[in-house]
């Protein structure tokens, strides 16, 4: 029986950024990069920082499993990145772990 075996690296707002995102600025419209697959306090999903459509900057997950805090769908403006690795996000110093997944078994 063979294991899962994960790399990851700890996120940032630079490594989780879209390489191509969508800004009501834009004149032309083009596909929106993928987001990047990531585990959050250890729950598989996927994560994306840009503008996703709107004017300031967000991030926007979506986990395969609920998470207690944040859903199976989260995004919003208000977070740091401080610690690679560790969001802080809201108004009442709620924080999450985000690990990005580069290399990986399914």
């Amino acid at each position: 029986m063979s294991e899962d075996i994960i790399r990851t690296e700890p996120g940032t707002e630079e490594n989780l950024r879209l390489e191509v995102d969508a800004h009501p600025f834009d004149t032309e419209r083009h596909p929106v990069s993928p987001p990047h697959p990531v585990l959050v306090d250890g729950i598989r999903g996927t994560a994306a920082v840009g503008s996703l459509g709107g004017y300031s900057t967000r991030i926007a997950l979506e986990l395969e499993e609920d998470h207690p805090d944040l859903g199976r769908e989260f995004a919003t403006k208000y977070f740091m990145i401080n610690t690679p690795g560790v969001v802080q996000w809201g108004h009442d110093g709620k924080s999450f772990t985000i690990e990005k997944i580069i290399d990986g078994n399914r």
